[in-house]
């Protein structure tokens, strides 16, 4: 049984019809916000009532309206909260709140496919009644494996958010983190099991998580001269990035009534959910709209030209077979999908970024600097300081990014000679003094904590380090000369108790500091990827989970942590720090010009 108490605010606004109660389960301190349509008669009748009659018949009709009231109670573990464009009902578990699919943005469909995101308030469809928000929605359009063949999932009607709270309590001012899922801008979604909050840990952490889906591949990102014509931006391109910006509009106007603050809003993403925070933090469109960035384990390359995305994506159009954007509106998700240049050139696919890179082969943007969304290229940004947000900055990568999908699919059982032939051959195209060299600071005599996949681990290391750890240390450096707000910078060096071979996401058994460790340790999901854990493993998952939400929270890490490029945090079974742990393998790949061949997109 639950005891209900009418909120003073229900007096104000007679007129609607609406009237905000307290619920209050008893035995328990957490009260909800929730909607009802009561509305006794004693608020309009008159108090100059004179008869007795007259005040039996208001009293008759109070308790109609009670009883009615009490009808229309949501059953026992649901929720309701009032945001700007209409009621919500969510879902209690425990002590801890969801609100899933719920839409931020008018459906990009038809005539609205390839613009700008719109807020269904700013366009006037705010649903009518209370919205159901107790199930996540259709993931975005996407192709696995990212090939013509492949399986086309998901609808372009997919513009939805989840918000996950320890309470309803606008006075409580909890820190927001916005979660930005990866994907390489192409595949997955803001709701995928064990890669995104949950009610659990918001409740863990006291912290409101907000994760959305946004428009991926061709949808999200393609650059086309045609796309251009009606174009609001006289723009094309990055449509994606313009969805994750309406979301932080949405946080603003709305996560007070989840608890939140909308002043403590941390942006984190991973692979190229980081690669969408570095773009945020340099839009103007998203100016002000949070207060604390993460990146884990994004992209470096990031320069490519509106101009140049247009030109190449023509192979696009010409596999279309549509020479203008309304004939590209009509196509069905499959076209559409099919069509993209997944290993031809502009090669959207990127298929080898795992590996030793091919020399002078390169991939084709899918993040672009467009004029609008981005005005120039992030370092010119940083050099010539246009850039628009200068906030705190966390620049994370794994020691063995690689292992998440390396390129050769009997690596484990490779030997010393197997790994000195395969470097030898890759590395031979870019002359003698690189190859010499590498085979000296990536040798068979480095520790390794598993014996017998020591190859294994060397080679995703070296592949990791040129790829993907030192050009996100030079990345880091830049930002530390460009922004006022202090900028860190860690290294996952953690190896699991066992390899992740339970985890749809995961392709391949990854043993070491593999790409995604970091969020699946964040999200307390490795005993879903390994199977099961060690106390060392729920150890590493309480480390990252500490120094994270204390970042959300104070807009700065602990000072045994150190600011970069004094210190670089190493995230192990516990931390450590060291000054420049990479700066011997660093120069190497930097000073044979490598970074060009960093991961994109």
């Amino acid at each position: 049984m639950s005891r209900v108490e009418m909120n003073e605010d229900a007096f104000e606004v007679p007129a609607r019809n609406e009237y905000r109660y307290l619920v209050q389960d008893e035995g328990e301190e957490e009260i909800q916000y929730v909607r009802r349509h009561y509305v006794s008669p004693f608020l309009v009748v008159s108090k100059r009532c004179m008869f007795l009659i007259a005040c039996g018949v208001i009293g008759l009709l109070t308790l109609a309206g009670y009883l009615a009231y009490v009808a229309q109670t949501p059953p026992p573990g649901f929720a309701e909260v009032l945001t700007d464009c209409g009621w919500l009902r969510g879902h209690r578990e425990g002590r801890g709140y969801s609100f899933k699919g719920i839409p931020y943005s008018i459906p990009p469909v038809e005539e609205r496919r390839w613009k700008p995101p719109q807020g269904l308030k700013d366009a006037g469809k705010c649903w009518e009644g209370v919205y159901d928000a107790t199930r996540f929605r259709s993931v975005c359009a996407q192709i696995q494996p990212l090939e013509k063949d492949g399986v086309v999932s998901g609808k372009e009607d997919c513009l939805h958010l989840s918000v996950f709270t320890p309470s309803l309590q606008p006075s409580d001012k909890l820190p927001v983190m916005v979660w930005i899922h990866g994907g390489y801008l192409h595949m997955l979604s803001g709701q995928e099991k064990g890669y995104s909050p949950t009610e659990e840990l918001a409740v863990q952490t006291q912290t409101v998580f907000v994760s959305f889906n946004y428009r991926l591949n061709a949808f999200g990102f393609m650059a086309l001269e045609v796309l251009r014509e009606g174009s609001s931006t006289n723009t094309s391109g990055n449509y994606g990035f313009m969805d994750q910006i309406q979301v932080l509009h949405w946080v603003q106007s709305n996560i007070h009534v989840f608890g939140g603050d909308p002043q403590k809003v941390t942006i984190f993403g991973q692979s190229s959910g980081g690669t969408s925070v570095w773009t945020l933090m340099m839009s103007p469109l998203a100016k002000g709209l949070f207060h604390r960035a993460i990146d884990m384990s994004g992209s470096y390359v990031y320069n490519a030209s509106l101009e140049s995305a247009e030109k190449d994506n023509l192979v696009f159009l010409k596999r279309t077979g549509c020479k203008d954007a309304a004939c590209l509106r009509k196509l069905n998700i499959s076209q559409i999908l099919q069509a993209i240049p997944w290993l031809d050139y502009p090669s959207w696919a990127a298929a080898d970024l795992t590996d030793i890179p091919v020399k002078g082969r390169f991939y084709g943007p899918v993040a672009i600097v467009d004029g609008h969304v981005l005005r120039s290229p992030p370092f010119e940004s940083w050099e010539k300081k246009t850039f628009f947000n200068d906030v705190p900055f966390v620049i994370g990568t794994t020691e063995q990014e690689a292992d998440f999908f390396p390129p050769m699919k009997n690596i484990s059982v490779w030997t010393w000679g197997d790994y000195q032939w395969y470097v030898t051959e890759k590395l031979k195209p870019f002359g003698e003094k690189v190859l010499t060299e590498a085979k000296k600071l990536y040798n068979s005599s480095v520790p390794c904590p598993i014996t017998d996949r020591c190859p294994e681990r060397l080679f995703t290391t070296l592949v990791s380090d040129m790829r993907a750890s030192c050009p996100n240390n030079d990345l880091a450096m830049r930002a530390a000369k460009a922004l006022e707000s202090p900028v860190y910078r860690y290294l996952v060096t953690y190896t699991p108790s066992k390899a992740a071979d339970t985890y749809p996401l995961l392709p391949y058994p990854s043993r070491f500091s593999y790409h995604l460790l970091d969020s699946l340790a964040f999200f307390r999901s490795l005993k879903m990827a390994h199977g099961t854990v060690t106390s060392k493993d729920e150890d590493f998952q309480d480390l990252i989970t500490k120094y994270f939400i204390t970042f959300a929270k104070e807009g700065r890490m602990p000072s045994e942590w150190g600011e970069f490029p004094s210190q670089t945090a190493l995230l192990g079974e516990k931390l450590s720090v060291s000054q420049n742990p990479l700066k011997e393998r660093c120069k190497l790949w930097e000073d044979n010009g490598f970074y060009p061949y960093a991961w994109i997109n």
